[in-house]
């Protein structure tokens, strides 16, 4: 098993049934969105309301988490949700968190344990915890109010306890409006006992977007964004702040969402909607880091976590290469770069052979200005007076990795096999309005029997990207040679396949990881049948 370098804290997301767009927003038929038919036999069989759907309550959850290989070891937690303030490099701001810091605590186990978390919610406010890659049993999914009824404000408390079956780089955060936008995420880390990676040891490093407490939150910016779904949250809960905010916080809010969308070739244009004030790696901002310390000729492995709502990052390490060899924990065919794009909730892990001295590590907003950043030194280096040597490294325009260019290892590949079942969805923006949804006949009854094979065709018709994920199952990407992933970015103008074994029965989400974008409507359901 390979040594932690540091133990960190961290936290971050929510849900919303396929049936309105929030308050004032155009109506899902309008707009296309859910329209009965698939094509699959379902279409042609019976209607939504006579299909026999599998229940986060039915005997199947049980029966599939009884299937799973368990260590015999459980892993304890207690997480407190709780209103304070955190100390973001000599600025205190008034947010949400688990455990008083801007990034949960790092939860760490190993394979097949069984997980026991305890969350008590001490804020005004329901909410939710979801366990963000894992294949897990659907009534913990943490998606309320289809997998369980949300925590009750002011002392509510939720046990969750489950199997981790597969090892890899994950994370929590709620699932409840836009309280992930605050302090509430953390990572997750699955400890392979056959690790063969070759690290020495490894280092965590979440990184982040921040903006609550910075004279305005993010219920404020969804509603400079679009007023009409304000307080709405799109129809799953968990406001984390009244409908009504000062004119203050409008005014912040209204600045931060008026200095333009920022720019791509990569990401292929438009990146983001919000300039966010400060970005963190592990809770910290870059005038006073959280310095990773490694010896010289170290293998480490970086286990990179994008728990931002909106921003995606481009990353490097001064002076190193990188190795990529997993991400969203599944292993790749390792492949060496200088830098490599982490889209919102997507995971990398990367390693590094550690040189003597120090070294900026920088995780630079793509497509505008902003960067957030830590330090990586070795024991022997002499100190530095400031740490924060700017967001501009040579390493951030060298060799680019990006996820088209990565394939899977034999271990964890997807046998090929037809789909019984083959959707196509359209992504989708409402005009110039900020309205985000799944249209197509398809996109309101994505359903599936156990055992089936599932492909879903994502056409991205709006100007932007969407970085989408599927609650409870790790898909495959048959363009990308079958790289496996739970969260994948579809290009504007695109489209882009994902198939999957219906393996995991329940009701599950389906949704952009874009925070703001999910807030405003593109989400779908995933629903097992019998």
């Amino acid at each position: 098993m390979t040594r932690s370098v540091h133990r960190v804290t961290l936290d971050r997301r929510r849900f919303l049934r396929l049936g309105s767009l929030g308050a004032g927003a155009v109506g899902l038929g309008a707009l296309g969105f859910g329209a009965v038919g698939c094509s699959s036999d379902v279409s042609a069989g019976p209607s939504a309301n006579d299909l026999d759907y599998i229940l986060p309550t039915d005997p199947e959850i049980a029966q599939a988490e009884a299937a799973r290989a368990a260590s015999g070891t459980t892993a304890s937690f207690a997480l407190a949700a709780s209103v304070g303030g955190v100390d973001l490099g000599g600025r205190v701001v008034n947010t949400w968190t688990y455990g008083g810091a801007a990034v949960a605590p790092e939860l760490r186990l190993r394979k097949g344990d069984r997980v026991r978390a305890s969350v008590s919610n001490g804020l005004p406010a329901e909410t939710t915890l979801h366990w963000h890659g894992i294949r897990i049993r659907n009534d913990m999914d943490g998606a309320a109010p289809v997998t369980q009824s949300a925590i009750a404000p002011n002392g509510g408390v939720f046990e969750y306890d489950f199997i981790a079956p597969d090892p890899g780089t994950y994370w929590y955060h709620s699932h409840s409006g836009l309280q992930a936008d605050r302090g509430l995420f953390g990572a997750m880390i699955v400890e392979d006992p056959d690790d063969r990676s070759g690290a020495d040891a490894d280092a965590v490093l979440v990184l982040d977007d921040w903006v609550d407490g910075m004279g305005t939150s993010p219920d404020a910016v969804m509603m400079a964004l679009n007023p009409a779904i304000s307080g709405g949250h799109g129809g799953h809960g968990g406001g984390t702040a009244p409908a009504v905010h000062s004119d203050t916080e409008m005014g912040v809010a209204q600045e931060l969402v008026s200095r333009g969308h920022g720019d791509s070739v990569v990401l292929g244009g438009m990146t983001q909607h919000i300039a966010y004030p400060m970005h963190l790696i592990n809770g910290r901002p870059p005038n006073d880091p959280s310095v990773i310390e490694a010896p010289l000729g170290e293998r480490l492995r970086l286990r990179i976590i994008n728990a931002a709502a909106e921003t995606p990052y481009r990353f490097a390490v001064a002076g190193h290469e990188l190795t990529v060899v997993a991400v969203d924990g599944y292993d790749v065919q390792p492949v060496t770069a200088d830098t490599v794009i982490v889209g919102m909730a997507q995971r990398v892990d990367a390693l590094v052979t550690v040189r003597s001295g120090v070294w900026p590590v920088v995780a630079k907003v793509e497509g505008r200005e902003g960067y957030a950043s830590t330090i990586l030194r070795t024991p022997d280096a002499l100190p530095i007076a400031n740490p924060d040597v700017g967001g501009n490294i040579p390493e951030l325009s060298g060799r680019l990795v990006q996820e088209s260019d990565l394939r899977p290892v034999e271990a964890v590949r997807l046998a090929e096999r037809r789909p019984d079942r083959d959707y196509r969805i359209e992504l989708i923006q409402a005009g110039d309005r900020y309205v985000w949804g799944m249209a197509g006949a398809d996109a309101g009854k994505l359903v599936m029997k156990q055992g089936e094979r599932v492909r879903i065709t994502m056409a991205n018709s709006s100007s932007m990207w969407h970085p989408m994920h599927t609650h409870g199952h790790t898909f495959a990407v048959p363009e990308y040679g079958g790289l496996r992933r739970d969260t994948v970015i579809v290009l504007p103008g695109s489209e882009l396949a994902i198939e999957f074994d219906a393996d995991n029965p329940g009701e599950w989400m389906f949704h952009c990881h874009n925070a703001y974008h999910f807030e405003a409507g593109m989400t779908a359901n995933l629903r097992y049948i019998r």
